[in-house]
């Protein structure tokens, strides 16, 4: 890698942070995450503030007719159903939405740039494709890596208020680092496709649909539980439950984040691929 190259790449990391600070996607970022990890946690903490005060009416009003009874029975049940489990798993779940909306928070640099002619790379410019390439892949799934992880640590903190019990520091990062890593990966091919087809905001679409389309047919139709990006989300979920299959093949689940990662570089030499194409070339000598 030349000086010049390594220059702009520095120079790009500046602008991207400016673009991501100023446009306040980074606060957003923030807030989405914090939303997402602790939504399971308050509401698994208000059921069972209810289900103590349902407590109190029964043991307080015995003698309610069977319709009322009946309901605060099933609120009851309700409780009973918001677990420790059940939290964790809806959680990671939740960070997949987060993901979704910092792709649309990406829209203005995974392709706009390119859309409102804004950037070009002439090679007399001296901008080269890497300048523009890398800076967005060296800071953005690695930060969306870290939000995830993070949040997982806020999420089980907040489960150990609701039900004073909680997962170990070693769990809960091995689960927040496989979730990261998908957010990760899928903030990888979004800017692959964002940049290399320059449709921002299709793209956004486009990887949601494939997550989902993916993540069905892989599990659902071909019945394959690791091995694939998109096993990643269910491995990350199930990762402390008891008995899961999952969640225990500790090999399977390193196996897949070292996959994912082989997937995340070549998405960035993709790009790199895409954007070299595009490139114009006007270093011919001019004709007077």
């Amino acid at each position: 890698m030349t000086n010049n190259t390594t220059r702009q790449i520095v120079a790009g990391l500046r602008k991207e942070w400016c673009f991501f600070w100023k446009k306040y996607c980074f606060l957003a970022m923030v807030a989405i995450f914090i939303g997402c990890a602790l939504l399971f946690p308050a509401l698994a903490g208000m059921v069972q503030l209810m289900s103590d005060s349902v407590d109190f009416v029964l043991e307080e009003m015995p003698e309610l007719d069977d319709g009322t009874l009946s309901a605060l029975n099933n609120l009851g049940t309700l409780a009973d159903m918001y677990t420790l489990e059940l939290t964790f798993t809806g959680t990671i779940g939740m960070f997949q939405s987060a993901v979704i909306l910092v792709m649309v928070l990406l829209i203005g640099t995974a392709g706009a740039e390119q859309k409102k002619r804004s950037i070009i790379m002439p090679q007399t410019a001296g901008l080269t494709p890497a300048g523009y390439v890398l800076p967005k892949f060296i800071l953005y799934p690695p930060m969306i890596f870290a939000a995830t992880v993070v949040s997982t640590f806020l999420s089980n903190a907040a489960s150990g208020a609701v039900f004073r019990e909680a997962y170990s520091a070693d769990t809960v990062f091995f689960a927040g680092s496989i979730a990261g890593l998908f957010a990760a990966f899928s903030v990888c091919f979004y800017l692959f496709l964002g940049i290399s087809l320059v449709q921002p905001g299709l793209s956004v679409l486009y990887v949601t649909g494939a997550n989902i389309v993916f993540s069905g047919l892989i599990t659902l139709a071909f019945r394959i539980d690791r091995f694939t990006p998109w096993n990643l989300a269910d491995m990350a979920a199930f990762l402390p439950v008891e008995d899961s299959p999952v969640g225990t093949n500790i090999n399977a689940i390193i196996i897949t984040m070292v996959i994912t990662l082989i997937m995340c570089v070549a998405f960035m030499l993709g790009t790199l691929f895409a954007m070299t194409a595009k490139q114009v070339d006007n270093t011919a000598d001019e004709v007077y």
